[in-house]
This record gives structure tokens, sequence and C-alpha cells, in this order.
């Protein structure tokens, strides 16, 4: 009988941005298919602390770029994933397998929901935030910046527990972009759009490993 195959426990937190073509809000975010029929967007995970096993993860970055077609749910997503340049070789292989899923744990719907995943590298990754406003580069291939949403009572606007919240944060602050761009050379992935989706917020991911 063959060995038991064991995936390591993780303990992620940090900053989450979501940009997409979508109008705010994006529909994913309330169990609704997306506007036009189709998606395409940028998850983006700042790592402020956590370690994947033994290994620390501290202060690298994620951004995983999707493109999906009728209600998220019927999975078959297209994905390209990337992991900043700084992260070693080891942090680069147990950062790329926990963020498509493939660690189980709160994250395991994006290994479910996943189709084909084209691509994962490292490339330099900007992800910021300050005050009402929030900033993404991926390299030359995604380029976003947008600000959140306050309501008449000066606060920022909040979406709380949204269909999207296990695998981004259960408080997401909403907000509009002035720009989005993705660019992955010709691919379905490939958008420039402004007043659209963004999102942001804390995240705290942890799983106990699996058998």
């Amino acid at each position: 009988m063959a060995p038991a195959v064991s995936v390591p426990a993780y303990h992620v937190s940090g900053q989450f941005f979501e940009l997409c073509d979508c109008y705010t809000i994006c529909p994913c975010w309330v169990g609704k298919p997306p506007d036009d029929g189709r998606c395409t967007g940028a998850f983006c995970w700042a790592v402020e602390a956590g370690t994947i096993g033994d290994l620390d993860v501290s202060g690298r970055s994620v951004v995983s770029v999707s493109f999906h077609a009728g209600h998220r749910d019927n999975g078959g997503q297209e994905v390209t994933l990337f992991v900043d340049d700084d992260a070693s070789d080891e942090q680069f292989t147990a950062l790329a397998s926990t963020f498509t899923g493939g660690y189980g744990g709160p994250l395991r719907e994006l290994s479910r929901l996943m189709g084909v995943l084209r691509e994962a590298t490292r490339v330099p990754i900007s992800l910021s935030t300050r005050d009402d406003y929030l900033s993404v580069t991926v390299g030359r291939m995604v380029t976003g910046d947008g600000s959140v949403l306050r309501g008449g009572d000066g606060e920022i606007t909040e979406l709380r527990s949204g269909r999207l919240s296990e695998v981004l944060g259960p408080r997401a602050e909403v907000g509009s972009s002035s720009t989005f761009r993705i660019d992955l050379g010709g691919q379905a992935t490939s958008i420039e759009v402004a007043g659209r989706a963004a999102m942001r917020g804390a995240f705290t991911y942890e799983s106990a490993g699996e058998a």
C-alpha cells in the first residue's frame, strides 16, 4: 500500500486586495454571476507574517490573475499565479501550492474552482495601501490603483461575511479602481478598465495540515 501523502500546516496573515472588471460590488462577493457573464480579476495577498510547515514566508506577496465565464462556482477558472521575485525556491513552491488551494485548509476552494493553472512564476510585485488608497503592480503584466468608498457618515463602506470571505477576508472595504490593467499576451485575461470593483482588507488563514 502506498504511504499517505500529507500536506503541511500553515498560518499566514496580512492584507488582501481584489480588483476585477465587474462593477462595484463584484457580484462574486454576494454569490451572483459576474457582470456581463464573465469576470477577469486579480486576488492579491501581502503576507505580513506566516509559516508554511516550518518555512517562514513573512514579507512575501502573491497575486492570482483569473478569468471565468458564468457563475464562479461552476469552476473552470483560468489562473496565472505570480509570487514576488524575492522568494526563495522553497518559498515559491510553498506559496504557489498554498495559494492555489493545493495545501487544503481555508484556501482549498481555490483548487476546486480552478480549471487550468496556466503558469506560476516569480516577478517583481508591489502591493501597497495607505489611507483610502491601494495600488498593485505585478511586473509589466498587472497595474491597478483605487480608493475605498465612504458613506454619508464618513465611514468606509464595508462588506462582511461575503461569498469570497473564506479565500480573502471576513471584512472587506469596498472601493473603486481608477485604473486596472492586465496584459498577459492576448489571453482572455488581458483587460484595461477604470471605475470598476476594488476591495481590500485583512486576512488570516490557518490549517493544521492534512493527510
